[in-house]
């Protein structure tokens, strides 16, 4: 078969004539041939023009509809139709109403009554030539289409402008439960139902909205799609109108998807940013969003009273000790279950990490009830706990304070009780006390550590220290950490923890972010100046949420690049998910300007915020930080081990690297060359160092294995 273009009648077009009376086929081919057209054959039956199309395949049919033998022309265009695309042409003396009906069925591409003029003859074969080749092209785009919508992995539905369906692909049928066959024709709605997962009502169909409103309308996050045989799917994706050349609608189609697995891996990853991995009890993020809303009830309602008890578990370091951490994280699951044995359905249990754990009581009726229930906590307590074979007895210092007793802020009140926690811990094991006045002392001295880290950051008692990135490919070197230190006159040298969660409420975590870039900046262009072996070397900086929200912040990162001379790509900024999840927009904006610059970006803590996989699909990050809680309980805790399993499948499915902090062990860093983890950094290979020792790095780690 041809393909036309242009001209039909310069196209050397094979013309097969079915005529019985030899003289006028004589005739037909002579003209045929004067117009430039190929006749190869000449038949007088039926069955020899069968035969001949399937031997010939010839581009068009002039058929006669009075043959010789049984079979007439429109039995022979019949069977000729149903069994090859092959264009035919009606060149007949019969024009009676009978056999035009006959005719019709075969659905010819031209009626010519004899006798005819040579001009109706060509413009008739020209014509039905050129629909033979735009039909052909139609059919080759439709089963192109079709291959491509059946080979997809989302399930495609297609509807006219009443949205009944027209079209559904291979995984669409699957996904519902409906064959194509009885499916079309009827309203999109009964084809594919959707509910919302949380009330499991029906939900307006996006197809119908899509045509009412003439835009595209994607499906609510909690959307399910209800099968034939009852499942209830998690589907996400959109439904949008179909619009003709002219722009009028004439349908909708909806491309959807199974999202089971998505919405899992985002629920695993938003119960554990809430949620403490080894009691699988709510953690400090969660703690301070109920605290917040429990002031804010309080505020609202004067009468309403809240407590809060804070608990720290006395001579824990000693089980850890003598009976190894495994025991000492069952000692930790047994109390968080103790704790919940102690409280009622409407209060809440955390764990603060480390050997702490809080308790909001809601809806107090005096500061009785509150010291009742570390009555109960500290009676219970008394009972033992078998771990690793050994009865254990969890002795605790209890803190309590009430939301009657001061206007704190949630940090604020936690404070509060941590302070009245550890005037406990002077009355000896198993107490507790009642935050007062007097304990606000305690604050005050907080207060004056705000102002004497403002004097430090003016007189240069800050330090940054340095601790090497290493790749568990080859163990060498890739990069190293910049972390400050507060080298204070009087107290000795302090860690952030102590620091830093008090500069970023204040907003001194500003100042410190730029003087910690700026003297890793300095400190990189001096050792470039002594030689170049670290001049591959990332060196990556913390920046706090409030900094990262500054509307001047990478003009300022710019400013400190021209003055140190120092080039962009030799630095990865880590931020924490809090700093981008306040301001979605926003933070895409800074981030791709940063990247645009060359610097790299890593989301760090990753696994203990508000992960989203559209931050991390949709912001230029390159690498994901586990946080050290996941590590530390890596060779104890399956849960732990799945989570770092699972970011790590994540991470190479978005092709993002890996960096695991907190490594400590042989055993957790083979344990993570296993799981093909791509950085590590922890006190396997260094604690943070100045910048002297840090001097002595080795490029390659001695001793290192490779995988």
């Amino acid at each position: 078969m041809i393909l036309m273009t242009g001209d039909p009648t310069r196209s050397m077009a094979t013309i097969l004539v079915v005529e019985d009376e030899r003289l006028i086929a004589r005739d037909i081919q002579a003209i045929l041939e004067d117009l430039g057209y190929v006749v190869p054959e000449i038949v007088d039956a039926g069955e020899q023009a069968i035969l001949k199309a399937a031997e010939l395949q010839p581009d068009l049919i002039l058929m006669d509809i009075h043959l010789i033998g049984e079979m007439d022309g429109i039995m022979a265009a019949h069977e000729i139709s149903a069994q090859f695309e092959i264009p035919i042409i009606y060149l007949t003396a019969h024009a009676d109403e009978h056999t035009l009906a006959r005719a019709k069925l075969t659905g010819p591409f031209g009626y010519i009554l004899k006798p005819f003029e040579e001009r109706e003859l060509r413009t008739t074969i020209e014509i039905a030539l050129y629909k033979h080749q735009i039909e052909q092209q139609l059919q080759q785009k439709q089963e192109w289409l079709a291959t491509i919508l059946g080979s997809m992995g989302d399930g495609v539905v297609a509807t006219d402008q009443q949205g009944r369906v027209t079209f559904m692909n291979q995984v669409a049928q699957g996904l519902t439960g409906w064959d194509i066959e009885v499916a079309c024709g009827r309203p999109v709605e009964l084809i594919l139902p959707f509910i919302s997962q949380d009330t499991e009502a029906s939900i307006p169909h996006p197809i119908t909205q899509a045509l009412a409103d003439e835009r595209t309308v994607y499906l609510p996050n909690n959307a399910l799609l209800l099968s034939t045989s009852g499942h209830k799917i998690p589907v996400g994706d959109s439904a949008s109108p179909i619009r003709s050349a002219r722009g009028n609608i004439t349908g909708a189609v909806m491309v959807f998807q199974d999202v089971t697995e998505r919405r899992q891996a985002t629920e695993l990853l938003r119960h554990q940013a809430l949620h403490d991995a080894l009691t699988n009890l709510p953690n400090r993020a969660w703690l301070l969003t109920r605290l917040d809303e429990e002031i804010k009830r309080a505020r609202r309602d004067p009468s309403y009273q809240f407590g809060l008890l804070f608990l720290d578990l006395d001579r824990f370091k000693a089980v850890n000790d003598s009976l190894g951490h495994a025991a000492g994280d069952q000692l930790l699951m047994g109390v968080a279950q103790q704790l919940l044995s102690c409280v009622r359905d409407v209060d809440f249990v955390a764990r603060m990490g480390g050997d702490e754990f809080a308790i909001v009581l809601a809806d107090l009726q005096d500061l009785r009830q509150a010291c009742r229930v570390a009555e109960r906590i500290l009676e219970v307590f008394a009972q033992p706990l078998m771990v690793a074979g050994h009865e254990l007895f969890a002795n605790a210092s209890i803190g309590i304070v009430l939301s009657s007793q001061s206007h704190l802020g949630d940090e604020e009140i936690l404070q509060a009780a941590d302070i009245a926690m550890y005037r406990a811990k002077h009355w000896g094991i198993g107490s507790y006390e009642i935050f007062d006045s007097a304990m606000g002392a305690q604050i005050q001295a907080a207060l004056r550590m705000e102002g004497e880290l403002r004097q430090a950051i003016e007189r240069s008692e800050l330090q940054v220290f340095y601790q090497p990135i290493v790749s568990l490919a080859d163990g060498a070197m890739t990069g190293m950490e910049a972390l400050v230190r507060w080298q204070h006159p009087q107290r000795g040298l302090i860690t952030p923890d102590e620091f830093m969660p008090m500069a970023e409420e204040t907003g001194l975590s500003v100042l410190l972010d730029w003087w910690v870039l700026r003297e890793t900046c300095r400190q990189i262009q001096s050792w470039d100046a002594e030689s170049d072996l670290r001049s591959h070397l990332l060196f990556s900086i913390n920046f706090s949420s409030r900094q990262f929200a500054q509307p001047n912040f990478v003009q300022q990162v710019e400013t400190i690049l021209a003055e140190t001379g120092i080039a962009a790509h030799r630095l990865k900024f880590e931020i924490t998910e809090s700093a981008i999840i306040h301001n979605p927009k926003s933070a895409a904006t800074v981030l791709e300007h940063l990247k645009s610059l060359g610097i790299q970006l890593a989301l760090d803590d990753f696994g203990t915020g508000y992960s989203s996989l559209s931050y991390l699909h949709g912001f230029p990050v390159d690498t994901l930080k586990i946080d050290r809680s996941f590590i530390q309980n890596l060779e104890t805790d399956p849960k732990s081990l799945e989570i770092v399993r699972t970011i790590l499948l994540l991470a190479r499915a978005l092709d993002k690297k890996v960096i695991a902090e907190g490594v400590e062990t042989p055993d957790q860093c083979r344990l993570l060359q296993s799981l093909q983890c791509d950085l590590v950094q922890g006190y396997f290979f260094s604690r943070p160092v100045t910048s002297a020792m840090a001097d002595a790095f080795p490029m390659t780690w001695p001793g290192y294995s490779s995988p």
